[in-house]
């Protein structure tokens, strides 16, 4: 008697495949299993080999039958797949119906498995290019910022003014007990920063070194720390410094310290004029890509597989070294809540890229992978040991094979996309705003 195999859909991809495997199929297994057995099993008082049939049963029988419905389960799975199909993602779950001697082996195998979809839309995909170029004000602004990131504080006598440093102790009480974070020693502010409160911050303007002061403080009800949001808290200050910033001059000496031993100022100009064309190229290639990538995503929804999402988390997880805490009911939820959105687009993502791949027959360019993984080892200090250990890594080599396929459909896209261009800056540029922010995947795949 054939087993019998039924398929029933539960969701557009999960499937419940029922097996019935026959009883003489069950029963021979088991006494296959259970003539080898005797055949070698040693017990005391009878040769090998001429252990009673009924003993071995009786000493043997649950753990034979045990295994032989454990392989059974597995090897009938397989063929019923086979004949239905289907192609499981990830390990099916699966359900004894019947365990009963002398009866059919009766089980349920539940799984998710591919979304079958055709793609759509593709000429409909809008995209503006931002079209900007590096000016002089640009590179003096860049100028500007490094000025500030090698600012020098010089203590002075005067009391202290909305730009200075100021080191001072506190300590906070909500009615005459201490609270979480209420208290610090040499704490280190530049004032009008935003650091601390604002009226707290403003408490410290006109006071000088040595002073001491009380004042009290009612928290924005709003506050993150929901212990004290609302309430009123009183606090004593002393004010150990006050320091002034003094900015670098724009000369030889600054440029060296960013490593422009000749050439001087202007040369420091040119290097970073450099810099910032080639990240500007970056920015416009990852803010054209993350619009090609949406409209993709807008034009084709398609249903996810959990499985594949549940192990996208994991990935986004580890890359950010948080603790794998599997078992972990609220590492899971902290987990999900982090990153399903990131997750799902990225499963989507993969899924719609490797149809078009697929379908249209991109294949990875291997000199663009080449080129990447060169401008990828450019940055670290051995480039050739770089290349070298993504070479001998499978895995690592995989992920850039990704990202190059990824480009070379993003590229087919372009060309059938609807792209007008749009007047920008470098600044515009550089910092999108959030509602367009690109995603970390964006990101790493303009470098």
């Amino acid at each position: 008697v054939a087993m019998q195999v039924s398929v029933e859909t539960l969701s557009d991809l999960e499937r419940r495949v029922t097996v019935q495997v026959p009883a003489e199929r069950l029963a021979k297994e088991i006494q296959d299993r259970l003539q080898s057995l005797s055949r070698r099993v040693k017990v005391d008082g009878f040769r090998p080999g001429k252990v009673p049939f009924k003993l071995v049963k009786r000493l043997y029988g649950d753990q034979v039958r045990y295994e032989a419905v454990s392989e059974l389960m597995e090897h009938s799975l397989r063929e019923a797949l086979v004949q239905e199909k289907l192609n499981p993602l990830g390990g099916p779950r699966l359900e004894p119906k019947t365990l009963e001697e002398g009866q059919d082996l009766e089980y349920c195998a539940t799984f998710e498995v591919m979304p079958e979809f055709e793609l759509s839309g593709l000429e409909n995909i809008k995209v503006e290019r931002p079209v900007a170029e590096v000016t002089d004000q640009d590179v003096d602004h860049m100028i500007e910022t490094l000025r500030q990131q090698r600012v020098i504080w010089n203590a002075v006598e005067r009391s202290a003014c909305i730009g200075d440093r100021v080191c001072f102790d506190f300590e906070g009480a909500i009615d005459g007990q201490g609270f979480a974070g209420g208290k610090g020693e040499n704490a280190d502010i530049v004032l009008g920063k935003g650091t601390m409160l604002k009226d707290f911050e403003d408490r410290l303007v006109d006071l000088s070194a040595g002073a001491e002061t009380g004042f009290d403080l009612t928290f924005p009800e709003d506050y993150q720390a929901k212990e004290v949001a609302g309430k009123v808290a009183h606090f004593q200050i002393k004010l150990h410094r006050v320091e002034e910033a003094h900015l670098p001059e724009i000369d030889d000496a600054f440029a060296e310290s960013f490593d422009v031993k000749e050439g001087g100022v202007a040369a420091l100009r040119q290097s970073l004029r450099e810099n910032m064309e080639r990240e500007l190229r970056q920015g416009i290639k990852a803010a054209v890509k993350h619009q090609v990538l949406q409209g993709l995503l807008a034009a084709n929804a398609i249903p996810l597989p959990r499985v594949l999402i549940n192990s996208e988390i994991e990935q986004l997880a580890r890359q950010l070294r948080l603790p794998p805490g599997a078992n972990d009911e609220r590492a899971q939820q902290l987990k999900t809540y982090l990153f399903e959105a990131d997750a799902r687009r990225r499963v989507a993502l993969g899924l719609l890229i490797s149809q078009l791949a697929s379908a249209q027959n991109i294949k990875v360019d291997d000199q663009r992978v080449r080129d990447h993984l060169h401008s990828v080892a450019a940055t670290y200090q051995e480039p050739a040991e770089v290349v070298r250990w993504y070479e001998q890594t499978p895995q690592a080599l995989d992920s850039i094979r990704a990202l190059v396929i990824e480009e070379q459909v993003v590229d087919w896209l372009l060309d059938r996309a609807q792209v007008t261009e749009k007047t920008s800056t470098f600044t515009e540029i550089m910092t999108p705003d959030k509602s367009s922010a690109l995603s970390p995947v964006d990101q790493e795949s303009a470098e």
